[in-house]
């Protein structure tokens, strides 16, 4: 990884980009899913998908206790969890991890998150997903600065 992204600003040549982009940031807009459990999901996802500025950018906008931020690769065997938070921990990874031996989101793990999460939570928290997708090519292929938000490094 180098210093600088290696794109220099998407959206100098897909303007839609910063459209999109807005869009998608506000699918918890209501605050239908609490803070936490997004900042969890999504401290997840970067785990799972390798990519250092999604986790930093994570562990440095979380408000939630250095001991369960530091628990969020082992939630399934630690007791600092909600079953709220386990459910959508459980169906994120479902979500961005293959499965060579399945479907990757069985129908137990919906009835189990349906236990813990209402419809409308389990909507916002498929969105909330669908926008961490959005922003995988950007972090994966675009190299952004560690710590550094996209707007404010891609301003030319």
């Amino acid at each position: 990884m180098g210093i600088t992204p290696r794109i220099e600003n998407p959206a100098q040549y897909l303007p839609v980009v910063n459209e999109i982009a807005a869009a998608v940031n506000k699918v918890n807009a209501e605050g239908v899913l609490p803070g936490t459990l997004v900042s969890l999901v999504l401290l997840r996802v970067g785990q799972l998908l390798g990519s250092a500025y999604f986790t930093s950018r994570q562990l440095e906008a979380a408000e939630d206790t250095p001991e369960r931020l530091g628990a969020v690769a082992t939630w399934r065997t630690s007791p600092l969890f909600t079953d709220a938070e386990r459910a959508a921990l459980a169906l994120a990874e479902a979500v961005h991890t293959p499965n060579p031996t399945g479907e990757r989101v069985s129908d137990e793990l919906v009835d189990e998150a349906r236990k813990h999460l209402s419809e409308k939570e389990i909507v916002v928290l498929i969105g909330v997903l669908g926008q961490i997708g959005f922003f995988t090519p950007l972090a994966l292929i675009g190299s952004p600065k560690v710590g550094v938000s996209f707007a404010e490094q891609w301003t030319r």
